[in-house]
């Protein structure tokens, strides 16, 4: 039998927004920012299921390009105990953040802060790299 995973959400807490999942640990203080189409397999695993059929739904929508990045996130996710095995039956509703499955492929990515009061004396204003889309320390001048 396969083992279905469930988002650890009790642990966890987490919010979505703009396409980003922001994610704390309460046991161990760090942050964690989910990109591409993490915030969507977050969303995805609360109602749990195993990693074979959510690689599955992934490939079936974008492509087999698309299973490696995603099996290797769904590891990370077990890795960081972000998930937890459970069955159905056990499993309370979870409630669900209605995020869309995105149109293309975006392989997701998860960052990890360590240093959360670092990241709260940034100024978030001026040190956002448009691209990256969450603050950076950006490197001081020699």
């Amino acid at each position: 039998m396969a083992n279905i995973f469930f988002t650890n959400a009790d642990r966890f807490p987490h919010d979505t927004l703009e396409g980003e999942t922001v994610l704390i640990d309460s046991e161990r203080g760090h942050l964690f920012l989910f990109t591409g189409i993490g915030p969507w397999l977050w969303q995805r695993l609360a109602t749990g299921g195993t990693f074979e059929t959510v690689v599955q739904e992934v490939v079936t929508r974008f492509g087999p390009e698309a299973a490696e990045p995603t099996l290797r996130f769904l590891e990370q996710l077990e890795q960081n105990e972000m998930v937890r095995q459970g069955t159905l039956a056990d499993q309370a509703p979870a409630p669900i953040q209605d995020i869309a499955c995105p149109d293309r492929f975006v392989a997701p990515a998860m960052e990890r802060y360590d240093q959360i009061a670092d990241i709260i004396s940034m100024d978030p204003i001026h040190e956002v790299d448009p691209a990256e889309g969450w603050p950076h320390r950006q490197d001081s001048p020699n």
